[in-house]
């Protein structure tokens, strides 16, 4: 598949990713120590959902524009509101003044403290060169026109070592599930503190599941995997929901994610048998 960001800025996809890492976020600010922030494949962060590409294919209307759509999304889901309002100083109840969609390197230095750290990666060379405009100059964060994979073994473990990697690839290699494996596994290997959270495209589920598990099957630490489909996945041509697994969850982030989940599902399902779980990929005592 080809998941080149501008394409399919506030799908369903992107609600669910955004609305784990915000609470991610929030829970690693609950200590004063600073962190560093990595995100592994950052595409441009901020994305104006009048452009040809959002306007394509209108993805955003039933992902964010579905949430929004509800007024008990800022109660339910405050933090990423939050957002989606400092972006779009004229967003309404109802969702009307959305103008532009906030991606993760957005997020990320939105919660940037003094003496925190942000890494973004970005390949692709014209991406790279509007996400420097987008970021602007800003002394905590570095920006590298580099393979998010590379990047991701050479930046862990970071400094300060407290800290998060999103890993957020565009799924356009054949073999970029193996890939994606592969660097999870190593980037715990050398950083097994480090909060990561990897974002992955629900088509089967059966391969999904058989490919959560063989991720997970080396990793020793505690580790979930955050899943909502929007109609039962068992068509292998579409995108039928998407996931983060989350290796070191905070504590109690499965409990005080569970309500938000459940909220997304019932905004974003569009046939019977959606669904929306929490799994335990790795146990640990």
């Amino acid at each position: 598949m080809n998941y080149r960001h501008a394409f399919h800025a506030g799908n369903f996809g992107d609600v669910l990713k955004h609305v784990v890492l915000l609470e991610l976020l929030s829970a690693l600010h609950r200590k004063a120590s600073p962190v560093h922030l990595i995100d592994s494949h950052a595409g441009i962060g901020v994305y104006d959902l009048a452009s040809s590409e959002a306007q394509r294919g209108g993805e955003y209307r039933l992902g964010v524009g579905a949430v929004l759509a509800d007024p008990a999304a800022p109660r339910i889901l405050p933090a990423y509101h939050a957002a989606l309002k400092a972006l779009n100083p004229e967003l309404g109840s109802s969702g009307e003044g959305l103008r532009r969609y906030p991606g993760s390197p957005w997020l990320l230095r939105q919660s940037l403290r003094s003496d925190d750290r942000l890494t973004l990666c970005e390949l692709h060379p014209q991406d790279i060169e509007t996400l420097k405009r987008n970021m602007g100059r800003d002394p905590r964060i570095a920006v590298h026109h580099r393979d998010g994979f590379e990047a991701l073994k050479a930046l862990t473990p970071p400094v300060p070592r407290r800290g998060l990697a999103l890993i957020d690839p565009a799924f356009e290699a054949k073999d970029e599930f193996t890939t994606l494996s592969r660097a999870v596994q190593a980037a715990h290997r050398r950083w097994a503190t480090g909060l990561l959270a990897i974002w992955y495209p629900v088509k089967d589920q059966k391969s999904i599941d058989r490919w959560k598990a063989d991720l997970a099957a080396p990793l020793t630490a505690q580790t979930i995997a955050v899943e909502l489909t929007i109609r039962p996945a068992k068509e292998a041509r579409q995108m039928n929901g998407s996931g983060l697994i989350v290796v070191n969850p905070p504590w109690q982030f499965a409990d005080s994610l569970k309500p938000m989940l459940d909220f997304l599902k019932a905004r974003l399902a569009r046939e019977a048998g959606a669904t929306a779980r929490i799994e335990t990929l790795v146990e640990v005592d």
